[in-house]
């Protein structure tokens, strides 16, 4: 029978700690922001000493952006991976298929109620009171996602200009997270109904809405401006 050495020991500990601290540090930072979390609260949480903290993050301000990227890493991911596997389709999906994948993708990590709502929290934080170095969430995780799903739209045969395409992508991923805003909101109420939210039924009208919003935006680009002043194809 083989048995660990001490040295594997060690590393395995080691990175149990520093998983444990990085789940704290999201778990608060999330719910109380950067300032009001001390390491101390974080070491509490994670069940660890105080140094822990500079010895695997070399300081509280780095466990914020480790933490940040550790959660939105595996989110991104999650989404590319979804996308090209639409790309690589034969025959390429429809534009209702595409956009119910897409949406599945998107909600399916967010619908559970601690990731959901750590992530909402986290991404709100940051929009009123930014803290991360300047471009890491444009640069990390949401220019890598437009960039596939665009060239993803492209390939179900919608036809448009790069600029309108972006802005149709930014509308959708707007849609889809105000659903998840919605559906934690009606999951907390103690009035069951007061905001009701049907996840799947919200899907099919995101398909709706955005497929007529997105073939709109083809149109538009492909009918020549005096054709508008005249009243035709409207």
């Amino acid at each position: 029978m083989t048995t660990r050495t001490p040295h594997i020991d060690e590393i395995a500990e080691a990175r149990e700690t520093r998983e444990r601290i990085l789940d704290a540090a999201q778990k608060l930072f999330a719910e109380k922001g950067l300032d009001a979390t001390s390491v101390r609260d974080i070491t509490a949480e994670a069940d660890c000493n105080v140094a822990s903290v500079n010895y695997h993050f070399g300081g509280k301000d780095r466990l914020y952006v480790e933490a940040f990227r550790a959660m939105l890493g595996p989110l991104r991911d999650q989404r590319m991976a979804m996308m090209h596997e639409l790309m690589e389709r034969d025959p390429a999906p429809t534009l209702e298929e595409y956009l119910t994948r897409f949406a599945e993708g998107f909600l399916e990590p967010l619908v559970d109620e601690s990731l959901g709502r750590r992530f909402m929290l986290f991404v709100s934080r940051e929009i009123s009171d930014q803290r991360l170095p300047v471009g890491l969430f444009l640069e990390e995780f949401i220019r890598p996602l437009v960039t596939r799903a665009m060239s993803s739209l492209d390939r179900v045969g919608v036809p448009m200009t790069a600029e309108q395409s972006f802005y149709c992508i930014f509308s959708l991923i707007g849609q889809l997270l105000h659903a998840v805003k919605g559906q934690h909101m009606s999951a907390q109420l103690e009035r069951i109904g007061e905001v009701p939210f049907d996840l799947s039924g919200f899907i099919e009208h995101f398909v709706r809405f955005s497929a007529a919003g997105i073939r709109a935006c083809a149109r538009d680009e492909l009918i020549p401006p005096a054709a508008f002043a005249k009243g035709e194809l409207r």
